[in-house]
């Protein structure tokens, strides 16, 4: 479903709605703040137990509103932007909730089993890839042949696909005790108050870029500050309310983002504008931009999975991201020199050179780029708040996002480039330079300050998520000694637990001794 809206929403936006680039763009923005909002999903879920569930409940109610967006995206007369973007934000409402509540489950799963490092992570994009596969075989042909809202028939089903196996039981979801349904859960809100804080902060300060956007649609400048604004607020936030490892972690991947500036509504009609349009253009249609682009793409997006599987998953988190902000920018020097038309000069077709450059590379660097990211994540969950946290970083990372789509906005009516009409893409080459080749290797030294100098496979736990750990140990009966390795920095649990049952003894005086090695950054 991700993928299809992806793919179709180029073509919806030229042929359907009959919009430009920056508009296009702009309602993308308004689309996609549910992904932004995902910290106060998970407050709302890890609060209160809809129907008797944390999760079950919510996947089929918003999967229940998933489905009526797409249904009206397929039927209705929709002609203004702004109309597609609230079915659009209802359909990723869907998206973002079920992939929220089941990276919970997961995350869950990770910290159990830590010597897996990114293996449930590579398993999840794997699948994400073989779908995204699917739908770049539908969505270009159908764009080209026919009007492209017929797609959105194909989600209908889709969308409500997930209802009959969460309902029944597959995600593992148990129900609450008889006496905690229909209540709120306050002492979780009182035992963690900042992260709920934060959550519901963020989710407002998102909520209301998309109202803005909605209201003032054209009115950019103010957009881009309200978002830029927004984004300071919040930083500043995350370290005085957010544990520090959590919140330098949060404000690394929320840079990434935003420094990655987006300007796809100008790229993605350069290269596939007429004649008229881009004179000598590359004039792409939708089979091969949103089709053979994406089946390249994904085939080669899995073996970056492969690869990185293989290859990567015992790296340290710092070498990691400085490897895939290094290939994100090679990957986008491609476009550059096609912009350029640079490939030309030196006899190089455009489909040739995009097809085995941005087409092979963008795929396999976004996996790069994105696993590290949930690894880390997972990583820094406390048990008991596996929704909320989880959704925390990984809101504001999309809510950086957002941000970097309304600094491309701004910055693209700042260069005076026009998509439709009288078409003027003059200054879209410098700024695709300083945007995706210059900025983000501003976010490189940063990982020395803010991402921890460990390895995948190790088990991240702040002071305070170590003293829960020795409070759990001690109501078990066992004695727990938290020391520091003057060596390495690392912290080690020493479990001493005296036997209190049979078996092959009789357990008097037995006791035995566990000792677990556990990275905690020295602040």
């Amino acid at each position: 479903l991700l993928s299809i809206m992806g793919l179709v929403r180029l073509s919806y936006c030229k042929k359907s709605l009959g919009v430009d680039g920056t508009a296009c763009q702009t309602m993308g923005a308004i689309a996609s703040t549910p992904w932004a909002i995902k910290g106060a999903i998970g407050v709302l879920s890890d609060m209160y137990p809809l129907w008797g569930y944390h999760k079950a409940s919510y996947i089929i109610a918003s999967a229940v509103m998933g489905s009526l967006a797409f249904f009206g995206l397929a039927s209705l007369p929709i002609s203004t932007p702004t109309g597609a973007a609230a079915l659009f934000f209802l359909a990723n409402l869907e998206i973002a909730t079920a992939d929220l509540l089941c990276e919970g489950r997961y995350a869950t799963k990770m910290q159990e089993k830590p010597a897996t490092g990114s293996m449930m992570v590579s398993y999840v994009w794997g699948l994400f890839q073989m779908g995204a596969l699917v739908a770049a075989l539908l969505v270009g042909p159908l764009a080209d042949q026919t009007n492209p809202k017929y797609v959105f028939w194909i989600c209908v089903p889709l969308a409500a696909s997930i209802i009959l196996p969460v309902a029944w039981g597959y995600l593992g979801d148990e129900k609450v005790a008889p006496e905690k349904r229909g209540k709120i859960d306050w002492a979780l809100a009182r035992e963690h108050p900042m992260i709920m804080a934060y959550c519901l902060t963020m989710a407002a300060a998102a909520l209301g870029n998309a109202a803005l956007d909605t209201i003032l649609f054209d009115w950019h400048k103010l957009q881009f500050v309200y978002a830029v604004g927004a984004a300071i607020a919040l930083s500043v936030l995350a370290f005085r309310w957010l544990p520090k490892q959590i919140a330098r972690c949060n404000f690394y991947m929320f840079l990434s983002s935003v420094l990655y500036v987006n300007l796809s509504g100008s790229q993605d009609f350069w290269f596939t504008a007429d004649e008229k349009c881009v004179p000598g253009g590359p004039a792409f249609d939708y089979t091969y931009y949103n089709s053979y682009t994406w089946i390249v793409g994904a085939v080669t997006g899995w073996l970056g999975i492969v690869l990185f599987q293989a290859t990567m998953s015992n790296w340290p988190f710092r070498r990691l991201f400085w490897v895939t902000t290094l290939l994100q920018v090679l990957a986008s020097a491609f476009d550059l020199l096609i912009i350029a038309r640079w490939n030309i000069s030196v006899g190089i077709s455009d489909k040739v050179f995009y097809m085995f450059g941005d087409a092979v590379i963008g795929p396999a660097v976004g996996m790069f780029a994105a696993m590290p990211a949930l690894v880390l994540t997972s990583k820094l969950v406390p048990k008991g708040l596996e929704s909320t946290v989880y959704a925390l970083l990984a809101g504001f990372q999309n809510f950086g996002g957002v941000v970097s789509s309304q600094v491309g906005i701004y910055a693209v009516s700042v260069a005076g480039i026009k998509t439709t009409g009288e078409c003027d893409f003059q200054n879209l080459g410098w700024l695709v330079f300083v945007c995706h080749c210059l900025l983000p290797l501003l976010a490189v030294p940063l990982t020395f300050i803010l991402i921890p100098d460990m390895l995948m496979t190790d088990t991240i736990l702040e002071p305070s998520l170590l003293q829960d750990a020795t409070a759990s140990s001690s109501d078990l009966g066992d004695e727990t000694v938290v020391e520091e390795d003057e060596r390495d920095g690392t912290m080690l649990l020493h479990s001493h637990a005296g036997a209190k049952s049979g078996g092959l003894g009789d357990g008097e005086g037995d006791v035995s001794e566990d000792v677990m090695r556990v990275h905690s950054p020295k602040q």
